[in-house]
């Protein structure tokens, strides 16, 4: 049943060829990379895997690149990829042969540079931004309610039917804590999925913005639609009982509600100290918290925290001797015991060396600072409130790696929202704005869309 994919990659060619490009994002990608868990797809000997989100991806950015090519604009976040994507090809090639190169870049290129291309060119068209941050909203807060089965029960329901129609036998094995299960849903683990509903929650807050600025959102049981939309998110990042997306959704959301003050200047202000503040007393709780003898903690939370502390330590002889290119994937050393790397950034040191780590914290940077340019130049309350938005999720994001690798389905958002900082502008809609002085430049622009 694995060529049950490319049913998916061609349906996104028929939603190409009969409607737009867009509409393949919108209806085809979107699902199949959020409803799908990505540990499905085809895997032959000697080739690049390929999941249900990456086929449908492929005709979509295949078809931007041939129509638009023309339109990209080089900046500084295409070198971090490319230089980023390019080391890795390196440090394998370097370490495990040219076979494993290839198939390791070929997989990198799909999961993260089709993503980032889609995030770039196609997102930020007039009407897309809107129509594909609501579908992803609509999807997770669906995820979400369903996931309430895996919180009490165990049984994960995506994995189920998955394996029932595609005929496998794939899943995870439930985390259990404080007496419930730690969902995952379709999105591999529990911090991944933690992940994946911060940044649609940030998007709902967005999105309530939107609709109340045109009066007409509408109410159900007496509450507006992106009330109910973020509860149900809200609760699927609690029911993964994960501090770190938590912590992440709460510093996205600071970010975030910069956009929403009516003196954002002095808002900005006020939360970068108390982030900072914030930051210092975390830091030195969690480092007292994590230096305790890891058999005498009293919890599996605090032997986590101390684990991961632990990794820092034993893996920092190993890094400093990896250089620049860092020792591949197939084979990295690794401590023992310690084999399962649960810092992105450490992974990234360790199997692409200092060039894999500072490219890709790097592009994190450049996308922050994209989204502070767009904020500068746009006069639109809902466009400053998005680009806070895509800001603040990022700024989250960045914060969950230090516990978790970047993986399952994290992989292509971190690089889509990376892609879609880059192409941040005004809408041509007509919404709240911020006082602004006259202009008489006029311009026109093409519409992928």
């Amino acid at each position: 049943m694995e060529l049950t994919v490319f049913l998916v990659l061609f349906y996104s060619i028929y939603q190409i060829k009969t409607r737009s490009i867009a509409d393949a994002a919108v209806n085809v990608y979107l699902p199949a990379f959020l409803l799908i868990p990505s540990f499905y797809g085809l895997k032959l000997p000697h080739l690049p895997g390929l999941d249900f989100g990456g086929a449908a991806l492929i005709p979509i950015v295949v078809t931007i690149l041939v129509r638009h090519w023309r339109e990209w604009k080089l900046q500084r976040a295409d070198l971090w990829m490319a230089l980023f994507f390019g080391g890795s090809y390196y440090s394998e090639l370097s370490h495990s042969g040219a076979s494993n190169a290839g198939l390791l870049f070929a997989n990198s290129v799909i999961a993260g540079g089709l993503p980032y291309i889609l995030g770039k060119m196609l997102l930020e068209q007039e009407g897309v931004r809107e129509r594909f941050a609501r579908r992803y909203v609509y999807i997770v807060a669906f995820i979400a309610v369903v996931s309430i089965w895996e919180f009490r029960m165990g049984n994960d329901l995506f994995t189920t039917v998955a394996n029932f129609i595609l005929r496998e036998n794939q899943g995870w094995i439930g985390q259990g804590r404080n007496g419930f299960i730690r969902i995952a849903g379709p999105f591999v683990g529990a911090i991944m999925a933690g992940t994946m509903f911060s940044i649609a929650w940030l998007f709902s807050m967005w999105l309530g913005v939107l609709d109340k600025s045109r009066g007409n959102e509408p109410k159900y049981w007496g509450l507006w639609r992106s009330t109910i939309l973020s509860l149900a998110i809200a609760g699927g990042v609690l029911m993964t009982l994960s501090r770190g997306p938590i912590i992440g959704t709460i510093l996205g959301y600071m970010v975030a509600r910069i956009g929403k003050a009516k003196k954002m200047g002095r808002a900005a202000v006020i939360t970068l100290f108390l982030i900072a503040i914030g930051g210092t007393i975390a830091y030195i709780k969690i480092q007292q918290y994590a230096t305790a003898d890891y058999w005498s903690a009293p919890t599996v939370e605090q032997q986590t925290a101390i684990y991961r502390r632990q990794l820092l330590d034993n893996y920092k002889p190993i890094v400093e001797k990896g250089g620049l290119f860092g020792y591949g994937v197939v084979d990295r050393p690794s401590v023992d015991g310690q084999y399962s790397i649960d810092n992105a950034y450490l992974y990234f040191q360790l199997t692409q060396g200092s060039l894999g780590l500072w490219t890709f914290v790097l592009l994190g940077l450049e996308s922050l600072l994209a989204v502070f340019l767009a904020v500068r130049r746009s006069t639109q309350r809902v466009d400053i409130y998005f680009a806070l938005c895509v800001g603040g999720g990022m700024a989250g994001f960045l914060l969950s790696l230090t516990s978790v690798y970047l993986g399952g389905p994290m992989y292509p958002l971190f690089f889509l929202l990376a892609g879609w900082s880059q192409s941040l502008r005004q809408t041509q809609s007509v919404g709240v704005t911020l006082p602004q002085p006259v202009s008489t430049r006029f311009s026109f622009r093409r519409v992928i869309a």
